[in-house]
């Protein structure tokens, strides 16, 4: 798939970012996700510099993104629990 140049606003500034069709509007998404993190840090703390803001923002997300790959890696891990069981209990039978 060819890419194109999309411009996407965070914090009142443009950035031209490279996307595929298929991934244009998950990109558009992920800023909108930012721009709400931003308002919901500016309306809840005493901080104006968007430097900031962005950096409690990434921090929230790559947080909230480690616990996700911690719980999907929980999960597979019970579920490999799991048909190890099944295994050991049909080479019993």
């Amino acid at each position: 798939m060819k890419a194109t140049t999309i411009k996407i606003n965070i914090s009142g500034r443009e950035y031209p970012v490279n996307v595929t069709p298929d991934t244009e509007a998950n990109m558009l998404k992920a800023g909108s996700v930012i721009n709400e993190e931003i308002k919901k840090y500016t309306a809840a703390y005493a901080v104006s510099d968007p430097r900031d803001l962005l950096a409690m923002c990434a921090l929230q997300l790559a947080f909230q993104h480690l616990e996700k790959e911690q719980t999907e890696q929980q999960s597979i891990d019970t579920i490999e629990s799991k048909v190890k069981s099944i295994e050991a209990a049909l080479q019993i039978s």
